[in-house]
């Protein structure tokens, strides 16, 4: 089991909220023109991969006992 110290956890807490506030900026479609048409792209699919790899280590590190 990892360990981890309360102001590191913290820290961690941070990196959670601002993945968060990305996720609800990067969730949205967009448009782009290609040749003569029109094609949609959700932003976030591009990047999604990163984000599940970050938000399962924060995830855990709920589950790390805390050093003194």
């Amino acid at each position: 089991m990892s360990k981890i110290s309360k102001e590191g956890y913290e820290q961690i807490k941070v990196i959670k909220n601002a993945l968060d506030s990305m996720f609800d900026k990067l969730d949205t479609t967009m448009y782009t023109k290609n040749g003569t048409k029109y094609e949609t792209k959700n932003v976030f699919n591009s990047v999604k991969d990163e984000f599940e790899a970050i938000s399962g280590i924060v995830e855990l590190s709920s589950t790390w006992t805390e050093v003194q």
